[in-house]
């Protein structure tokens, strides 16, 4: 027995001291505001990582962003519809050419002649051309093309501020993975920290210098870290996933990302940021496209109180025998809309109501505008804030997680105190990694809602 409690003394003094040889994340030196953190306790980026260690291929923000705007549905639902508008505004064009039709037939009647009160069976045979062209409709043709055409436009505007916002998601999309993949690296630190705690706890115990109720606690710990690196797995497979999706892309699975992100400044201040949305905002020119178009609108609404001028003509052959005989007609038609149930009166009401409405629209796409601006230009700030209060908290933990393995291995602290100091640590560190891509998406959500 006695040799057993003394050998089980040496393991235990071994133990402490390779223990005390363990580097302390109080070391480490703070990550940059400028980029995200190399590594977590000492760490390389590439170092138990999944991302770095996948056999795919590699992407930049660059690339994510290239591939989103190239194959996402939304970007192809835009083009479509700017596609459609194109093809209104032909149709509305057609107006402007002449209508030429050519037309043959043959038909056989037999009618009741009250002359001679007999039946006459009478044939005719015919080939007939015909044109017509409105030659003056006050306005109609040229306000409807107008209107369509500022449609064009407004379909153009929205398509290049949903390329936009799909730049914008798979960049939010990327920094997620990168974050998800920090807090995994910071998830097998930690539980490679709780190991060596419990099995130091564990000589301990067996040496005599722990009570039990340190391995139930230090055990308790272990758990913990493994619960919270599974979630943490999760997290990162579902940002992955949601990646992808964001692209428009289902495959390849097994991709990388580069963890070496540009450096993002938005320079100016929030006048100049906010004008330069005036400006910029695609949706903002959209809407400005289709407040014109209403207006095109309600003149052609308007138009359909004048009357129309139309020729016509028709040339062909048509007799009620072989062979048939020349025939043609022209004639020049004047047609005033005298009276159509008032549909004139409220086609121009509704068009007058379609353009105060999206006056209405444009003066809150306005105001949305400069809310986001300075939302964002408030994130900046703030995350850069946080940024810098976290840092200094990871420093603190640090320091204070020596201390409390210091005090244990000497036996004046308890496995309270130095489990505490690990949790402290450990969400300290996953402060800072939060802060720091909260920055990044606060920069990239600031140049989309300045236009950028």
């Amino acid at each position: 027995m006695s040799l057993r409690r003394g050998t089980s003394v040496v393991a235990a003094l071994a133990l402490f001291l390779s223990f005390g040889n363990i580097p302390c994340r109080a070391q480490e030196p703070p990550p940059g505001g400028a980029s995200p953190p190399e590594g977590n306790r000492g760490e390389t980026a590439s170092v138990g990582n999944d991302n770095a260690a996948g056999t795919g291929v590699v992407w930049t923000v660059d690339d994510v962003v290239g591939i989103a705007v190239s194959r996402h549905p939304l970007v192809g639902q835009a083009d479509a519809e700017t596609v459609a508008a194109v093809a209104r505004k032909g149709q509305a064009t057609s107006g402007y050419y002449p209508t030429i039709g050519l037309s043959t037939g043959y038909t056989r009647s037999r009618t009741l002649a009250y002359s001679s009160d007999r039946s006459v069976t009478g044939t005719s045979p015919y080939v007939l051309g015909t044109i017509s062209q409105t030659l003056s409709d006050f306005g109609r043709t040229r306000a409807g093309v107008n209107r369509t055409g500022s449609l064009v436009s407004a379909a153009a505007e929205s398509g290049q501020s949903t390329r936009h916002d799909v730049a914008l998601e798979a960049k939010i999309a990327y920094f997620d993975v990168l974050r998800a993949q920090k807090i995994v690296d910071v998830g097998r630190e930690t539980l490679s920290q709780r190991e060596s705690l419990l099995a130091q706890v564990q000589a301990f115990y067996e040496a005599g210098v722990r009570a039990r109720i340190d391995v139930a606690r230090a055990e308790a710990n272990l758990y913990q870290a493994r619960a919270e690196m599974t979630t943490a797995l999760n997290d990162l497979a579902v940002a992955r996933v949601t990646l992808l999706n964001r692209m428009g892309i289902d495959q390849p699975r097994d991709f990388r990302l580069a963890d070496t992100l540009p450096a993002i400044t938005v320079p100016g201040d929030l006048e100049s940021w906010l004008a330069e949305a005036e400006a910029s905002r695609p949706e903002l020119r959209s809407i400005r496209e289709n407040e014109q178009a209403a207006e095109f609108g309600l003149r052609a609404a308007r138009a359909n109180y004048y009357p129309i001028l139309a020729a016509a003509g028709g040339y062909g052959y048509a007799a009620e025998d072989f062979p048939l005989v020349q025939n043609y007609n022209i004639s020049v038609l004047l047609n005033f809309p005298l009276f159509s149930g008032f549909l004139t009166r409220e086609e121009v009401k509704e068009a007058k109501a379609s353009l105060d409405a999206t006056r209405f629209a444009a003066t809150d796409l306005r105001r949305l505008v400069r809310l986001e601006v300075e939302a964002a230009a408030l994130a900046v700030r703030e995350a850069s804030e946080r940024f810098e209060a976290r840092r200094k908290q990871k420093e603190a933990a640090g320091e204070n997680l020596h201390l409390a393995r210091e005090r244990y291995n000497v036996g004046a602290g308890d496995i309270i105190e130095m489990i505490d100091a690990q949790v402290q640590m450990t969400q300290a560190e996953v402060a800072v990694i939060e802060a720091v891509y909260d920055s990044y998406i606060s920069k990239v959500t600031l140049q989309r809602a300045i236009g950028r």
